[in-house]
């Protein structure tokens, strides 16, 4: 928006350079091109008077005024670089020198009595010029000859040339002046925008406590925008606080009865002898574990979904380590291994007990899925300001649209799943200003991306951690 207004302003100030300029500089170039022509018709009628003083006078005067003539027309040649050229009543030259073109249409007015004024592409001076022809008059207003000066039109357009170029430069400099002046004006006047834009944006990414000062927010309009958005971020934030207390206590609150009635059902699945009853039993025990699993993987994703107060920095390698050692016997008792490829000293930032959720729900799916005799591969790498964390497992993997559909809520494939193992893993990775990304392995399974920012030591850096790590 700002680029647009300063465009704009730019726009409306090159017009009125535009139509303040282009006459002024026509009207200039008409000025300096009339007064050459009226210099010349001035030194011209000079020249015919005394060229008619030298034709009248006795022989004695006419000697007299034909050095003054032939002075006058050295000099006027040094001065302007141009040609005077002299004729009598007759047409024939006069003072010795040859014509150019002595039958010329401007030669022939002059005789008459006429004066004419051209400009020529090819002048007797061989270049383009101003041609000045007045006649040579007696006394008596009798015609006695003819004057003709050439000038040359190369200082004329010197001065035109010049004069374009200081209007050019003084255009540049007010359109620099105005582009400083309208990128001020448009950064102030957008500046509530920006504000409102920012705190949009926070609101956008889950950040609910984001608020705009109305008093910063320019005039009424936009003040009371940001009143209008401050209230409702409000509202926002109480409604979603209330939905996650709920769930946090709903969850809470049902664990203790599910916990009960678990050990009822234990109890008496040992009393029953009826094969059929006792298979009931088990149906009802399965469904109280699923429910269970659900109701902790909903208090989880309700905790994940709190604002974080503050990060820590995390050391990848060790929190790994202290996972796989929670999970070593599950994966035992599947046949498989877990390996991590993440040499000591790749350090993130991430709420406490973050990253160790987000590995358990990871872990927790790739172990169930892993063939026997397989490996689920933990690896990591700094690229530039972030940790990319990957989890390899070589089950079945995720068509295209699973993976597209794999971070839903409540979306699974496998019986008896709760669906919000990957939601709690996007949603923790979200909340610490990361993100992930599901991809086919290409020996087949699946690997989950984890993207989260690195400790500052580590940033700016990338590499690849070695293969050399802890297997279990």
């Amino acid at each position: 928006m700002v680029r647009r207004l300063v465009a704009s302003y730019l726009a409306l100030v090159a017009l009125a350079l535009a139509l303040f300029t282009v006459p002024e500089g026509i009207g200039l170039v008409s000025a300096l091109r009339n007064n050459q022509a009226e210099v010349g018709l001035r030194e011209a009628r000079t020249v015919a008077i005394l060229l008619a003083t030298a034709d009248a006078a006795d022989p004695d005067s006419a000697a007299g005024a034909e050095l003054a003539l032939l002075t006058l027309r050295s000099n006027l040649e040094e001065q302007t670089g141009g040609r005077v050229e002299l004729l009598s009543a007759d047409g024939q030259p006069a003072l010795g020198r040859p014509v150019s073109d002595p039958l010329g249409t401007d030669i022939s007015a002059a005789l008459q009595g006429r004066e004419a004024v051209t400009r020529a592409e090819q002048s007797v001076l061989g270049e383009p010029g101003l041609q000045v022809t007045v006649p040579s008059k007696a006394p008596d207003g009798t015609t006695v000859g003819a004057v003709r000066l050439t000038y040359p039109s190369a200082p004329v357009t010197a001065q035109i040339r010049e004069l374009f170029g200081l209007q050019l430069v003084v255009a540049l400099a007010t359109l620099g002046i105005a582009a400083a002046a309208a990128w001020w004006l448009a950064r102030s006047m957008t500046r509530p925008l920006r504000l409102l834009d920012s705190m949009a944006r926070s609101l956008s990414q889950g950040d609910f406590t984001a608020r705009t000062n109305p008093l910063e927010a320019g005039p009424a309009e936009t003040r009371r925008v940001a009143e209008s958005m401050n209230d409702a971020a409000e509202q926002i934030s109480e409604l979603i606080a209330v939905k996650r207390r709920f769930v946090a206590d709903a969850s809470h609150q049902l664990r203790t009865p599910l916990t009960a009635l678990r050990l009822s059902l234990d109890n008496l699945h040992d009393e029953m002898s009826d094969p059929h009853a006792r298979a009931a039993v088990d149906r009802s025990i399965a469904d109280t574990v699923r429910m269970t699993r659900l109701v902790h993987d909903l208090l989880t994703l309700a905790r994940a979904q709190k604002p974080i107060d503050n990060s820590i920095q995390v050391d990848t390698a060790a929190v790994v380590d202290t996972r796989f050692a929670t999970w070593s016997a599950a994966a035992r008792s599947q046949n498989v291994t877990l390996t991590s490829r993440i040499a000591p000293g790749a350090q993130l930032i991430a709420a406490d007990g973050h990253l160790e959720q987000i590995l358990d729900n990871v872990l927790a799916n790739a172990v169930d899925v892993a063939p026997p005799g397989t490996d689920i591969v933990v690896d990591a790498a700094v690229i530039g300001e972030t940790v990319r964390l990957t989890i390899a497992d070589s089950g079945p993997g995720l068509t295209a649209e699973d993976r597209r559909r794999a971070l839903d809520r409540f979306w699974t494939r496998r019986p008896g799943g709760s669906g919000l193992g990957l939601a709690i893993v996007d949603q923790l990775a979200r909340e610490n200003r990361g993100y992930i990304v599901l991809e086919p392995n290409p020996s087949g399974g699946l690997i989950v991306v984890i993207t989260l920012p690195a400790a500052a030591p580590l940033r700016n850096r990338s590499r690849l951690f070695g293969s050399s790590g802890n297997t279990s």
